[in-house]
């Protein structure tokens, strides 16, 4: 327990780093929010049954830890596009949080993946990364051309693998779910299925 005690107070932490982004996404009902809603607050929960309830255990360890692993990253990257690219103006940045959203499902593709098969040919995915850096970059709005050339690279990858792929948010809906936790969006965010 004395580990853990180290990530719940890290995770404390994060969140005093954090939290006026994430208010702010919430207010403004951000599509970055409804991606890392169900990870947050299926930490928010395992954190508050830990600390007031003494709920500890080795599942809640794990989860905690990989959804912790998963904001740290992900936030890392919103932050940047958040405060450097867009200035932390919000409804500017929500214009471009589909392309946000896409790029984040390429980095959870990718490093999923590479557990499965270190030799796959990631060629096609990188130009649509490439592209999406570009576009946000530039503030283009060709949201349906990517979101199709994403599908299309990502169709190309996992078709000749034996390899269904769920992603980390989708799995945490799930755990949300069995949790009984009620999200602020019951829609699920399945970027692999249909982008």
């Amino acid at each position: 327990m004395e580990q853990f005690d180290f990530v719940l107070k890290d995770f404390v932490n994060w969140k005093m780093d954090n939290i006026e982004i994430i208010e702010r996404f919430k207010h403004n009902q951000s599509y970055i929010y409804d991606r890392l809603e169900p990870v947050y607050a299926v930490l928010n929960h395992i954190y508050d049954a830990v600390v007031d309830d003494n709920e500890d255990n080795e599942e809640y360890q794990t989860i905690f830890q990989v959804g912790l692993n998963y904001l740290h990253a992900q936030f890392e990257v919103i932050r940047i596009y958040y405060e450097k690219l867009f200035n932390s103006d919000c409804a500017l940045f929500e214009t471009y949080t589909p392309l946000v959203g896409y790029l984040l499902f390429i980095a959870d593709l990718r490093a999923d993946l590479e557990e499965v098969d270190e030799d796959i040919d990631f060629t096609e995915l990188n130009e649509v990364e490439t592209l999406l850096e570009n576009m946000i970059a530039e503030r283009r709005d060709e949201f349906e051309y990517v979101a199709n050339r994403l599908n299309k690279a990502t169709h190309n990858i996992v078709k000749n693998l034996d390899f269904h792929y769920v992603g980390i948010v989708d799995i945490f809906v799930e755990i949300a779910e069995n949790l009984n936790i009620e999200l602020s969006t019951q829609k699920t965010i399945v970027l692999g299925q249909d982008i």
